[in-house]
């Protein structure tokens, strides 16, 4: 072999060199957009979960109150306007939860397609 022919194989190893230390670094950053977003897909589930069960237990708490405001009414006029006044409250409550698990599932589905996303293309958060 000449030392042209050395030479040459020599620049073709170092640009195999630079190829493959440009595909570790796609990798890579294909790896750390995937993780931030699986991160964010599992934050809007945790919130959504944190929401629903303070959710409830704001409803077992109106559920408790509603008992211990029924066994000391002292008349069936008053044990009707405690129900209906609680009624009235959870229909509000349930009108907002409808809300809430719109908003939720719009924002868990958003996660999740960014998620499935960067799979797809190694990109992330509208990158």
């Amino acid at each position: 072999m000449t030392q042209q022919e050395e030479r040459r194989g020599d620049r073709d190893r170092g640009g195999a060199t630079r190829g493959a230390s440009e595909m570790m670094s796609e990798g890579r950053q294909r790896m750390e957009d995937l993780t931030d977003a699986q991160a964010q897909f599992w934050d809007r589930v945790q919130d959504s979960n944190r929401k629903w069960l303070d959710r409830m237990q704001n409803e077992a708490s109106m559920a408790a109150d509603l008992a211990n405001k029924l066994t000391s009414a002292k008349s069936l006029v008053e044990s009707a306007n405690l129900v209906q006044n609680w009624t009235v409250k959870h229909l509000e409550l349930a009108t907002e939860d409808a809300r809430r698990m719109l908003a939720d599932t719009q924002e868990i589905m958003a996660a999740g397609a960014r998620f499935w996303t960067s799979i797809g293309n190694g990109k992330s958060r509208g990158h």
